[in-house]
């Protein structure tokens, strides 16, 4: 799960996914030309600006990430935790603050977009990962794939919860 979403570059990039989950639902309902052209402007509309929000926190409150905390947790005055000076990530780290999650507040708000415009949230589909060698994944509703996008980040090793939450 954290690989499939963690394809960047690739036709599957968090970009892609939810323009091609709308896509896939609207043919599917019979959306007309005028629909669609709304649809696809709130979708993106709130991909920019969820990444915009998440971004400001990060430096607002400059939590480490993951790896470093574990690395150093012989600095963080918890002797309850144990430090891990060889521990990696699963993904890649990206290289700015965690909190609060980027992916979380994306797939939140386009999750909420679409079940909004469709006036439901328990649509079925499935979306392929064309990025990930064509594995295709079978979703409940729109908050079923965000929840997945939101965890992948936390099974990635990238994320805390309490990141994804804020998100």
């Amino acid at each position: 799960m954290a690989q499939l979403w963690a394809n960047v570059n690739t036709p599957t990039t968090i970009f892609f996914v939810w323009n091609n989950v709308a896509r896939t639902v609207a043919i599917s309902r019979n959306t007309t030309t005028a629909e669609n052209a709304r649809l696809f402007a709130l979708l993106n509309i709130a991909q920019h600006d969820a990444p915009q929000t998440t971004m400001t926190s990060k430096y607002i409150y400059g939590f480490w990430r993951p790896v470093t905390a574990i690395r150093r947790a012989d600095e963080d005055g918890n002797p309850n935790t144990a430090q891990d000076a060889n521990w990696s990530s699963l993904i890649i780290t990206p290289p700015y603050p965690t909190y609060a999650g980027n992916m979380a507040a994306i797939g939140t708000s386009e999750s909420t977009i679409l079940a909004l415009f469709f006036g439901r949230d328990d649509i079925r589909f499935q979306h392929t990962w064309d990025g990930a060698g064509g594995a295709t994944r079978s979703y409940a509703g729109f908050t079923a794939m965000a929840n997945e996008e939101e965890r992948a980040r936390v099974y990635g090793g990238i994320h805390y919860t309490f990141d994804q939450v804020a998100g």
